[in-house]
C-alpha cells in the first residue's frame, strides 16, 4: 500500500488515494491466497459450493463497498450494478450444471464485461487519473478464476503466481521462437517500428522489469488462464482435437484483439493470432498457463518497452 501510494500521481487528493488504497489491499488479500493449491483445495474441503459461491459473491463487493464508501464516488445504482455483476459470476457454476452451454455463457459473461469497460462506467474516479476501474477489473478476474477452479472444478490448468525453474526456461525458448516471427510480420505490415531509447540502461532495465511483472501477473495471466486454461481444453474436448482447438482459439484471440483502438484493427488482430497460437503451443508443451504466461509477458514488454 505504501508502494502504490508513491507510485500513484502525485496530484491526486490524500481523501480519494486512501480509500482505493485499502480497497485494492482487500482485493489482493482474497486475490493472493487463491495461488496456493493447498489454500483451494482447503476451502473445497471446508465448504460446501453454496458456501464458496457466496463467500466470493462478497468478496467481490467488499473491496468496492471500501472504496464507495470512503470516497463517495459510487452512486447507489452502480453499486448495486457491481453487486449483480459479482453475484452472477460466483454463483453460475453454482446454479447452472456442469454443461457446454454453460461453459460458453460462462465465457461469454467475462469476455463482454470485460471488453465493453462495464468498471469503466460503474467505478468512476475520485480524482482524475485513479483509474478506479481497476478494483472491478481485478475482482472480475480473481471471480472467473476461483469459480472455474473451486465451482467447476477445471484441471490441467496449474495456476499458481511462479513458475518452476523449466517453465520460465520453456517460457523463455517459447519466446525466441516466437517473436522473431511476431517481429517480422508486424515490421513488414507497417505495424510498429523500432522506438529510439534515450533513457538510461538502467532506468530501461527498471521499466522492463516492472513492466514484465505487472503484465505477467494481470493481463498474461487473465489471458492466460481463460483461453488457454478453459477456451483451448474446451473447445480441444469439443472438437475431439487438440489441434483443432488451438487453431480455434488462436483465432478467437485475434478476432478479440479487432476492437483495439480503431475498429477493425486487422493488423494488431493479425499478430494477436499469431501471437496466441504461440502461447497455445507453450500451454502444451508446459502442461499450464505458467510458460505460456511467461512468453506472453516478454512479447508485450518487447513492444512497449522497445517498439512504438
Amino acid at each position: 500500500m505504501a508502494a502504490a501510494f508513491f507510485l500513484l500521481p502525485q496530484n491526486i487528493p490524500f481523501a480519494a488515494k486512501i480509500p482505493f488504497l485499502i480497497a485494492a489491499c482487500a482485493e489482493l488479500f482474497f486475490f493472493v491466497p487463491l495461488g496456493w493449491e493447498s489454500v483451494r483445495h482447503d476451502l473445497q474441503n471446508r465448504y460446501n459450493p453454496t458456501q464458496i459461491a457466496t463467500g466470493l459473491a462478497l468478496s467481490g463487493i467488499l473491496p468496492v463497498t471500501i472504496y464507495a464508501l470512503g470516497s463517495g464516488a459510487l452512486s447507489l445504482p452502480q453499486w448495486f450494478g457491481l453487486a449483480v455483476l459479482f453475484t452472477a459470476l460466483a454463483f453460475w457454476y453454482r446454479v447452472l450444471p456442469k454443461h457446454t452451454i454453460a461453459d460458453v455463457g460462462f465465457l461469454l459473461l467475462v469476455a463482454v464485461v470485460t471488453l465493453m469497460g462495464v468498471f469503466q462506467s460503474l467505478i468512476p474516479d475520485a480524482a482524475p487519473k485513479l483509474q478506479a476501474e481497476f478494483l472491478g477489473r481485478i475482482a472480475w478476474i480473481r471471480l472467473g478464476i476461483a469459480a472455474a477452479l473451486l465451482l467447476r472444478g477445471m484441471e490441467g490448468i496449474h495456476f499458481s503466481w511462479w513458475p518452476t525453474a523449466r517453465e520460465w526456461k520453456l517460457g523463455a525458448l517459447g519466446f525466441l521462437a516466437l517473436f522473431p516471427i511476431l517481429f517480422a510480420v508486424g515490421y513488414g505490415i507497417d505495424f510498429f517500428g523500432i522506438r529510439d531509447l534515450t533513457r538510461p540502461w538502467y532506468q530501461v532495465a527498471a521499466i522492463s522489469a516492472g513492466t514484465f511483472f505487472g503484465i505477467f501477473w494481470v493481463v498474461a495471466l487473465s489471458e492466460e488462464f481463460f483461453l488457454r486454461g478453459l477456451l483451448q481444453q474446451w473447445l480441444s474436448g469439443w472438437t475431439g482435437s487438440v489441434t483443432r482447438g488451438l487453431l480455434w482459439t488462436s483465432l478467437i484471440s485475434g478476432a478479440l484483439h479487432l476492437p483495439f483502438r480503431d475498429f477493425p484493427n486487422w493488423k494488431f488482430a493479425l499478430l494477436a493470432t499469431i501471437a496466441h497460437a504461440g502461447y497455445g503451443w507453450i500451454f502444451l508443451k508446459g502442461n499450464g498457463i505458467r510458460a505460456a504466461m511467461v512468453t506472453h509477458a516478454m512479447v508485450v514488454v518487447v513492444w512497449r518497452v522497445f517498439l512504438v
